[in-house]
């Protein structure tokens, strides 16, 4: 490693840096911020870089970097490593997770992607960002989701979900249910009650989304508690291969019919 007070027009980010865009209103705050403990306390921490063409390539630091073109600096104090595009990421990874304030997205991706630097050794992540074992598996769970819904973490709009709701929908992934599609349906519950349609949904072992609009009818609000009243008995018919409602009245002579007539196309669920 050697340090080296390069021009800041022969710097560029990296393409391995997980977060290569800094667009919210926090992160302009937050390098404003850092801007100004520059100016009072100058650049404890040069930035990592690598040598990439003709250029050197920010490979941790990106915040410092902008903080400093903030304060039109010309130069900026550099650790110049020589190392491959793996070993890159890995750094940039690790530098992001232990000194950003990361969204839930970026912790997804980070996480996600350093247990692939380090081919899905998960010991080794936790000794390189000190996060216990729970934590790194809850984001691991999630990396399979769209990223429409990865999104939907980390919004202000009233779409905004929990980790919690998200991991949920992970295990509807195996069958192909469009997760997005199935928020979409329940838009209108809260995260707890979002949880507990989801897993009503997944107990009926089918893929017919419409289901969701007869669930979320059942969620009840109890003693400050969530929890799911009764649910409404279905049928499946065989020919359409859907779920039908049984109305309350007529749920025992159905039945009834059901255990006389076993061969029928209906079945009890």
């Amino acid at each position: 490693m050697e340090l080296c007070n390069i021009e800041i027009d022969n710097l560029f980010v990296s393409n391995v840096n997980v977060r290569k865009t800094l667009t919210s209103e926090e992160d302009e705050t937050g390098i404003y911020d850092l801007a100004n403990d520059i100016n009072a306390n100058g650049l404890i921490n040069p930035i990592t870089v690598r040598l990439n063409g003709e250029k050197y390539e920010i490979i941790a630091g990106q915040r410092r970097f902008l903080a400093m073109k903030q304060l039109n600096k010309t130069h900026i104090p550099c650790n110049v490593l020589n190392i491959d595009t793996q070993k890159a990421e890995e750094i940039s990874l690790v530098e992001n997770v232990q000194r950003n304030q990361m969204t839930t997205c970026d912790k997804v991706r980070s996480y996600s992607k350093l247990y692939d630097v380090y081919n899905k050794d998960i010991d080794k992540v936790i000794s390189a960002i000190h996060i216990s074992k729970q934590t790194i598996q809850k984001y691991l769970k999630l990396r399979d989701l769209p990223e429409e819904v990865l999104n939907l973490l980390d919004t202000n709009s009233e779409n905004k979900i929990s980790i919690d709701v998200a991991i949920e929908l992970t295990k509807l992934l195996p069958n192909e249910i469009n997760t997005l599609e199935v928020l979409n349906k329940i838009t209108t519950l809260t995260n707890a009650q979002k949880i507990d349609a989801i897993k009503q949904f997944k107990q009926h072992g089918n893929n017919d989304i419409n289901i969701l609009d007869d669930i979320k009818d059942n969620v009840v609000i109890c003693s400050n508690n969530i929890s799911l009243a009764p649910s409404f008995p279905y049928v499946i018919d065989n020919v359409s291969n859907k779920y039908i409602r049984i109305p309350d009245n007529m749920f025992d002579e159905i039945i009834n019919l059901i255990k006389i007539k076993t061969n029928g196309n209906l079945c009890y669920c």
